[in-house]
């Protein structure tokens, strides 16, 4: 039993490493982690921390990042998307990227105004890099935004998508009205079954102990109930480990956690006596 604890605790420490995909989001989530990590497999970690540094420093102290991945994030664009509810797939719809609004607007406007001013900005930031090292900048920067299709021609292609898509500013044009966005037309981006690749590599073993193929079965609802009113059950069951890599049962039981809980608050809360 301990070694089995050790387990489940080793999978819970790292959950974005194994967790199997319940939704549309996190397929593609999942899917943007793998190509970042392709993206900086080469790069030496102080070019990394360089890099962020660099970035940070332009987006201010109060927009700081911890990683290059969080900088190039399109999940500004996914607050209300209904990909979080959806059923795991392979192609999502975003919203265009500021550097391709940017591309299309009209060049008297307030938007260009202030795509150009970021622009200007961060050039002094990347004059300390050549053009080698910018590239392998917006090289992440195409995996974190899942940007299939675009190519750099030259340095100052680089520097005005860098500048333009992590740049705070234009984030709060975005937040104040996203009109711009909406009405341009979407990116469709298409990707590998990260369920069913995220399941093979578990079970051949990459990662926690290699699990039974029937640990990745989810549980029924009556093993999600036995759970909530004693979790020793779950450590008792024949897949245990199983909760430690699904989003899915783990939600489906905080769920059921939670009306347990509001059950014994109502029952246990005294009846209020009228006022005199």
């Amino acid at each position: 039993m301990e070694n089995l604890n050790t387990d489940v605790q080793k999978m819970i420490e790292e959950p974005n490493q194994y967790m199997l995909p319940s939704t549309l989001m996190e397929c593609f989530d999942a899917w943007r982690g793998e190509a970042y990590k392709q993206a900086i497999r080469s790069i030496p970690k102080s070019s990394l921390g360089w890099f962020l540094d660099m970035l940070n420093r332009f987006r201010g102290p109060e927009d700081k990042k911890e990683s290059l991945l969080e900088v190039f994030d399109p999940s500004m664009f996914t607050v209300n998307h209904p990909a979080w509810q959806s059923p795991p797939g392979t192609a999502i719809e975003l919203p265009a990227l500021t550097s391709e609004i940017a591309a299309k607007a009209d060049r008297e406007s307030g938007f260009a105004e202030a795509a150009r001013e970021e622009v200007r900005e961060f050039r002094d930031y990347a004059d300390l890099y050549d053009d080698e090292e910018l590239m392998q900048l917006g090289a992440i920067a195409l995996a974190g935004l899942a940007d299939q299709r675009r190519t750099f021609q030259n340095r100052e292609a680089v520097i005005r998508y860098l500048a333009l898509n992590a740049s705070p500013r234009m984030e709060d044009l975005w937040v104040s009205d996203d009109s711009e966005w909406l009405e341009a037309p979407g990116r469709r981006i298409e990707f590998p079954d990260m369920l069913a690749w995220r399941k093979e590599q578990l079970l051949r073993g990459y990662g926690p102990p290699s699990l039974r193929e029937q640990e990745l079965i989810c549980y029924s609802e009556d093993e999600i109930r036995r759970f909530g009113l004693d979790m020793r059950s779950l450590f008792l069951h024949d897949r245990p480990r199983h909760l430690a890599i699904c989003s899915r049962c783990q939600t489906r039981l905080e769920s059921w956690m939670k009306q347990l809980r509001d059950f014994d608050q109502q029952t246990l809360e005294p009846a209020r006596r009228p006022e005199a």
